[in-house]
């Protein structure tokens, strides 16, 4: 580029072209090099770029011959046309540009005020002046200086000088940084780096740049820029690309995360209790399984009110299953005063399709014990953690879990030294702390408990809660209280059943009553699934037939290595096996004598076939004398004053 006052000087830049088009970046960088030596003799600034003169000794003639030979640099620019195309570049400042001009105009104003002012107290301007820079660059002025970052004198004096010259306009004031200079980075080259820097397996874009570096050099490119160029050429895509650059390098989920919009919730419109969101989160400190008696990382099931973010109810359980979603579910509406309209599950693991013991999570009770109280259910999006306001809770949760002994880490990276290997000292302090021991679930309910009361007080500091507490909301919003024997009912699930030799199996547990003995047929069952010692059977029709028992299992070898509560249960179900067996071949013997010999012999008289003779006489005249029973009497199910035990459901609703 030529100069307009200066038609014999030219830019280092264009003096680089013209030199080598290829090799520009290198030739650039030497022709630079020069110029800090002072081998160009007609070196200068114009404007903050650097010009020499075309006639410099030091510039060989053939690149005087091409200057000449360029019309748009050996012909000048006349001084109207370069003010025009002045204005229209300070017109395009963008933003950055037009700060960083403005907050120097402050810094020049303050700067010339001073020296004024110094000069009439002391005389001297320059020491003034000096003065200020001092002071300035010590952060004086705090705002200016971290937009400006240090000064020196010779910097504000030309500041001064151009700001003079162009009649106070801060435009000129303005970096003269191209903000939307294009790349240099040939587009084959390009192309590489940007194949490159896609790859999945996410490689450093210092790996890239050697790699695309290596692949020029046996390609036998012409020119190869610096690495630093490379590099700045796939950061600026990267960023121009966004999207494509998340997608490729790291998957739909990062997309998600950080490139596609999010939808906001408007909390305003719902009301405390309106929505309450349920989610499992492995708790990060160990609590002794009492099934095994070791420590083990439990699952927490927390129903989480969306509107005043206060936890509502919860349930510690070593293994994910139907009965902690029902305690923490039942606790929450307890807790809540009213019956949730809608609930909003979590999609991850505590309540994925395939639940607890290969049971289907549709056929565990729990949406149908949401929907016999009136709540909808909602399932959020699979790993979407945007969709479940109870995330963020987590986090904060973690604040308890650190409080507590046997904390674990919330990732490998933050787990204690006593749990990474070689860490003796730690890991001995820890036993000698615990005794070998370790939390149990009370005491962890408790250390919950106490952390729930804290961060319902708590004044939230941003979202919808700003300036509130959760408690504050909650209260304001909660219902007046349920009845616990209506949740009781309500929430028992109901299924239609088969009656098999054992009873009925619900759950994987058999439950049984002396009322349900030989029958085959569908019925029925209603069963709480926290209160799991009995079942309720109805017919198909709604009658009540009874509450069945639930039947425990035994030793497999109660009278070698049981102890005596094994043997007991044992003794007392094959008890209950021979009566049943004897009440059938009772009935069966009386029939067999009274009405199937009989009809058979009376049969073979008729067809002179056979005739039995050594009946006992004595005992059929002894059954005659009998009461006899109808068939419909011995296969009538057990009334009022049998020995079984059935209990009836006071409430009407439970008979229907």
């Amino acid at each position: 580029m030529k100069s307009a006052i200066h038609p014999e000087m030219i830019s280092l830049k264009e003096l680089a072209r013209l030199t080598d088009e290829f090799e520009y970046q290198k030739e650039y960088n030497a022709i630079r090099q020069r110029v800090r030596r002072g081998k160009y003799l007609t070196y200068k600034k114009i404007n903050g770029e650097g010009f020499v003169s075309i006639n410099d000794p030091l510039i060989p003639d053939t690149i005087k011959i091409k200057f000449k030979s360029h019309p748009e640099l050996a012909e000048g620019r006349d001084e109207t046309q370069s003010q025009t195309q002045s204005q229209t570049l300070y017109h395009e400042l963008s933003q950055k540009q037009t700060d960083i001009a403005l907050a120097r105009v402050d810094l020049l104003k303050a700067y010339l005020e001073f020296a004024d002012r110094m000069k009439e107290e002391k005389g001297s301007i320059l020491i003034a002046k000096h003065r200020f820079i001092e002071l300035y660059n010590s952060k004086t002025f705090p705002i200016l200086f971290e937009k400006l970052g240090k000064t020196t004198f010779k910097t504000l004096e030309r500041w001064k000088t151009d700001y003079e010259k162009s009649g106070r306009d801060y435009r000129v004031l303005a970096p003269k940084y191209k903000t939307d200079r294009p790349s240099c980075v040939p587009p084959e080259q390009s192309e590489i780096l940007i194949k490159l820097y896609l790859n999945p397996n996410k490689p450093l874009v210092s790996e890239v740049v050697r790699m695309a570096m290596d692949i020029f050099l046996m390609k036998n490119h012409k020119t190869i820029l610096s690495a630093h160029t490379y590099r700045r050429f796939i950061e600026r895509w990267a960023k121009e690309h966004y999207a494509h650059s998340v997608f490729y390098r790291e998957g739909h989920h990062a997309l998600d995360d950080k490139v596609l919009p999010f939808i906001e919730r408007d909390y305003n419109r719902i009301e405390v209790g309106d929505i309450i969101v349920a989610d499992g989160h492995i708790l990060n400190f160990e609590i002794i399984n009492p099934f095994t008696g070791k420590p083990k990382r439990m699952m927490m099931i927390l129903f989480f009110d969306m509107k005043s973010n206060f936890p509502l109810g919860w349930e510690i359980s070593p293994t994910e299953n139907v009965l902690s979603i029902a305690v923490a579910f039942r606790r929450s509406v307890l807790r809540l005063g009213k019956y949730p309209k809608v609930v909003y599950l979590d999609n991850g693991r505590a309540f994925g399709a395939k639940y607890f013991n290969g049971i289907d999570f549709n056929e565990a009770g729990i949406t149908g014990l949401f929907e016999r109280i009136g709540t909808k259910v909602i399932t959020a999006i699979p790993y979407h953690a945007q969709s479940k306001t109870v995330e963020r809770f987590f986090k904060s949760f973690a604040e308890i879990e650190r409080l507590l002994p046997t904390y674990t880490g919330t990732s490998i990276e933050l787990q204690p030294p006593r749990l990474n290997r070689g860490e003796k000292l730690h890991t001995k302090l820890y036993d000698k702390i615990m005794h070998g021991t370790s939390l149990s679930i009370a005491q962890a309910h408790q250390a919950v408990a106490w952390w729930f009361d804290r961060y319902a007080e708590r004044i939230q500091q941003d979202g919808h809660l700003k300036g509130l507490s959760p408690n504050e909301i909650f209260e304001a919003g909660k219902g007046p209280g349920v009845d616990k024997k209506e949740l009781l009912y309500l929430m028992m699930s109901e299924k239609i059943t088969t009656i098999y030799r054992n009873g009925i199996k619900i759950l994987g547990t058999s439950y049984w009553n002396e009322a349900l003995f030989g029958l085959r047929k569908d019925v029925i069952v209603r069963f709480d699934l926290i209160e799991t010692d009995s079942i309720f059977v109805y017919d198909t029709n709604g009658k009540f037939i009874c509450e069945a028992l639930r039947v425990d299992k035994v030793h497999p070898a109660a009278g070698i290595l049981g102890d005596e509560n094994d043997i007991k249960l044992l003794e007392e179900q094959l008890q209950k096996k021979a009566d049943l067996r004897k009440s059938v071949e009772s009935d069966a013997r009386q029939f067999l004598t009274e009405e199937i010999y009989p009809t058979m012999q009376k049969q073979l008289d008729n067809y002179n076939i056979i005739r039995i003779d050594n009946v006992d006489e004595h005992k059929t005249s002894e059954y005659t004398t009998k009461r006899k029973r109808s068939l419909i009497d011995r296969w009538s199910v057990p009334g009022e004053n049998s020995k079984q035990k059935n209990i009836d459901i006071t409430p009407k609703a439970a008979e229907g």
